[in-house]
């Protein structure tokens, strides 16, 4: 069995080094702070949360739920996806379960279904769609199974940046409401899209601003995930060549494990015990050729301006880009780069750190480079 896993969220042994991390978190919310975990892409904030949420939290003093709103398109949803995963959380069977969430919650019935894979799905049907009521049917709800079990309630929203894209008057305001009604409960944001989620926590006309301490998720050090990585090729892989997969990625985790995970299959699974260069940048170049359809779809769906400015952001190396000799190659304008810069910073597919431009997905950022130099 393939020990990389690149596909979805890492737990248990798949888990790479997070300790100081997980340390942090459970600090802070013992010390009673909300926390806003913020990275750059695929560096394994949601694995994070879940790791932490599993194993490290201490479950008889914490009620933990997880909420990713990645679906979520209006308040109403918001509201039926909290009901919903309160639902699957509760510790007791299907019988008993159904009962206690009646005995919560006035404002929704649940049916429930058993799925074909065996799983138990919850169905929350409303009763009422006036959001404030349904906000504080929440609430008290959980504040009765706090009072009920003798646990603090530990929430995380993850893809909380939906938050700013539904429309609902006031949803964000009640939301904030509650939050600040019942503050026993703890929380933990996070999601992709850094800007947006930086202004709804920063920003002072924001419902949500100054409502949480602030965790940056930084690359795993290399020494530490190769010693992860070394392990699961069984020492086959020297650091030589991990240093080079490292530094090409920039670190960036969930790329790392999917290189690595074509590694294992060549090398273990097949029992080549050859690994050098050449293997490695056979996989690589191979990993980005099986993404080109994918990245000229999105290359296609890009204005020629936009166009012209990645490539810009991609030969410059993210610096200087508005430079005459730049301009000249490109045949461009400084008004006409700019005003694309600033639409693929907003759309996320670029983004700036200490004054340097990069491409939000870094495998999508290997194949330009690629392609544009």
């Amino acid at each position: 069995m393939n020990p990389f896993i690149y596909q979805s969220c890492c737990s248990g042994d798949s888990f790479c080094y997070r300790t100081e991390e997980l340390k942090q978190i459970n600090k802070m919310i013992t010390q009673r702070e909300n926390i806003f975990i913020y990275s750059k892409r695929k560096f394994g904030k949601t694995s994070l949360i879940k790791e932490f949420f599993h194993k490290s939290i201490d479950k008889n003093r914490y009620f933990t739920f997880y909420f990713d709103l990645f679906g979520v398109t209006n308040f109403v949803d918001f509201i039926k996806n909290v009901y919903k995963h309160i639902a699957l959380n509760l510790p007791e069977d299907y019988h008993l379960r159904l009962k206690h969430l009646k005995e919560l919650f006035i404002r929704v019935n649940f049916t429930a279904v058993i799925k074909d894979n065996g799983d138990l799905e919850f169905n929350p049907i409303l009763n009422s769609y006036n959001l404030d009521e349904l906000f504080a049917d929440i609430y008290r709800g959980l504040e009765k199974l706090s009072l009920q079990s003798g646990k603090k309630i530990v929430i995380a929203f993850d893809e909380f940046q939906q938050i700013s894209c539904l429309k609902e008057v006031k949803g964000d305001i009640l939301l904030r409401k509650y939050i600040d009604k019942y503050p026993d409960i703890r929380y933990i944001f996070t999601g992709l899209k850094r800007h947006l989620l930086s202004d709804i926590f920063s920003k002072k006309n924001s419902p949500f601003y100054n409502i949480s301490g602030k965790l940056e998720l930084k690359p795993i050090p290399k020494d530490k995930l190769f010693i992860y990585v070394d392990k699961r090729f069984k020492h086959k892989l020297s650091f030589e060549l991990f240093e080079r997969i490292y530094d090409n990625t920039e670190g960036e985790l969930k790329l790392i494990q999917e290189v690595c995970y074509h590694l294992y299959y060549i090398t273990c699974l097949k029992n080549n015990d050859i690994l050098n260069s050449e293997v490695v940048d056979y996989v690589c170049s191979s990993l980005l050729e099986s993404k080109s359809e994918y990245f000229k779809l999105l290359i296609n769906q890009l204005t020629m301006p936009q166009k012209i400015a990645l490539k810009a952001v991609v030969i410059s190396n993210g610096t200087e880009l508005y430079t005459k000799d730049n301009l000249f190659k490109l045949q461009v304008t400084k008004s006409s780069l700019n005003t694309a810069i600033r639409h693929l910073y907003k759309d996320e597919i670029i983004d700036k750190e200490t004054n340097k431009y990069y491409i939000s997905n870094k495998c999508f950022e290997l194949w330009c480079k690629k392609e544009f130099i």
